[in-house]
């Protein structure tokens, strides 16, 4: 039985659990992530989780290590390039100095990247060959299979479909583009765009459901569910450009499915049902006609399952 120590790195918490081939997670360990101690605090963190999970599910000492970590990173030198949910990381050599501190060869990966590969190994993909999946939460993070492989680019740094541009004349997205998927869907977009509603005469039913406090993407879904015409066409517009980019995806990709993740698709309806009809506007029949649309089955768990499948398929168990 081959098995792996996986790891979900997020900006607030780092979770660890023993994976095995037949997708069972073990040992489960869940910590913060010490973000704010900087890189050095952090990767310490890991490989203590990391011995812990192994010597509690006793692994070999040959058991891999895969870690899906948010942001633009190299998978060939382990290099984490930046992440904006992590302070301070840059260039950071998030690989090499953990193989170092547990002696496991580990194995690094885009937490979108990572995810698509749980999807295709142990999720609402198995078995499928060409898969895009798209993470709506805080940003959009993706994940791309063509002919059973994992498309990265040259140097790993591939598959960012969240910033792919669906408005010339669109909102600023934080990547510093304009008009990027994630800069319409992105939880902080929506919320964003919540805020600004909520201080006009419109946006009486978000501001008295918000309460006082922070206007989130689950403030407005609330209000949408009530039938407040604000807070649908907020949604609206997010499912519409979703369904845009989704058009755009099928026609250049073909896949067979399109896995949608991510703690954004909770939302529902609200989201999902103007992204559907925007679909036929921007794709070709028989692309669109061969992709499904379904719903992530491994749910928060999701990093945990591409972390371990990233460190499998690398062979070395």
């Amino acid at each position: 039985m081959r098995r792996a120590v996986a790891v979900d790195l997020g900006g607030t918490n780092l979770r660890a659990a023993a994976l095995d081939q037949d997708g069972h997670l073990t040992e489960r360990r869940h910590v913060s992530s010490d973000a704010a101690g900087g890189p050095e605090a952090v990767i310490a963190r890991i490989a203590e989780l990391v011995s812990e999970v192994a010597g509690a599910a006793g692994l070999s000492a040959d058991a891999p290590v895969g870690v899906a970590a948010p942001g633009p990173l190299n998978p060939e030198t382990g290099i984490v390039h930046y992440t904006p949910n992590l302070e301070n990381w840059r260039d950071v050599p998030l690989g090499p100095k953990l193989e170092v501190l547990t002696g496991r060869r580990v194995h690094l990966g885009n937490d979108g990247n990572c995810a698509v590969l749980g999807e295709a190994w142990f999720g609402a993909a198995a078995g499928a060959r060409d898969v895009v999946y798209l993470a709506l939460g805080t940003g959009v993070g993706a994940g791309i299979i063509s002919g059973g492989r994992l498309l990265t680019g040259r140097y790993g740094l591939g598959a960012e479909l969240g910033h792919v541009v669906v408005a010339l004349d669109g909102p600023r997205c934080t990547c510093g583009s304009v008009g990027c998927l994630e800069a319409f869907v992105g939880g902080w977009a929506v919320a964003r765009e919540g805020r600004l509603v909520a201080e006009t005469a419109d946006g009486s039913a978000i501001r008295e459901l918000a309460q006082g406090e922070p206007i989130m993407p689950s403030v407005i879904a609330a209000a949408a569910d009530a039938g407040d015409p604000a807070a649908r066409a907020i949604l609206s517009r997010a499912g519409r450009a979703l369904g845009a980019a989704i058009g755009g995806f099928v026609n250049t990709f073909n896949p067979e499915l399109v896995v949608i993740g991510g703690g954004l698709a909770t939302l529902g309806e609200s989201l999902l049902r103007p992204a559907r009809e925007a679909i036929p506007t921007y794709s070709f029949p028989a692309t669109r006609d061969a992709a499904r649309i379904v719903s992530s089955a491994l749910g928060s768990d999701t990093g945990l399952f591409g972390a371990g499948a990233l460190a499998l398929a690398s062979g070395d168990v």
